[in-house]
């Protein structure tokens, strides 16, 4: 990815972009249909209002960085990386500047009462 190209993030409410807030990690939103129409619905986006093959990003803040991303040490420790790499199946899941929603899409945390197989 260039890291010269003007970014801003495609999550309705969010103001970031990469002038505003340059020391931000963008991740590019996937051009596979199936992947992409799921990223947009969870930020309550209609995937039918945006074109297919236009580039969208997402900002750091609709992820949890140190686990969503593959490359997370290098960047941290080197400060930047070429390409940004998420885990496979990695989905964006912060919205806190959707007030009226939770900040999760899904809670992650382990039920107290299931117990373990």
């Amino acid at each position: 990815m260039n890291s010269k190209v003007y970014k801003w993030c495609a999550v309705p409410q969010c103001k970031n972009t990469s002038i505003k807030t340059p020391k931000k990690v963008f991740v590019h939103v996937p051009n596979k249909k199936i992947i992409r129409d799921k990223w947009l619905k969870l930020a309550r986006r209609n995937p039918n209002d945006v074109v297919s093959n236009s580039p969208l990003y997402f900002c750091e803040d609709h992820f949890d960085l140190p686990n969503d991303m593959e490359n997370y040490m290098k960047h941290h420790l080197m400060g930047s990386v070429s390409q940004v790499r998420m885990k496979p199946g990695c989905m964006p899941h912060k919205f806190i500047y959707q007030p009226d929603r939770k900040t999760q899409t899904s809670d992650t945390t382990e039920r107290p009462y299931i117990a373990k197989k």
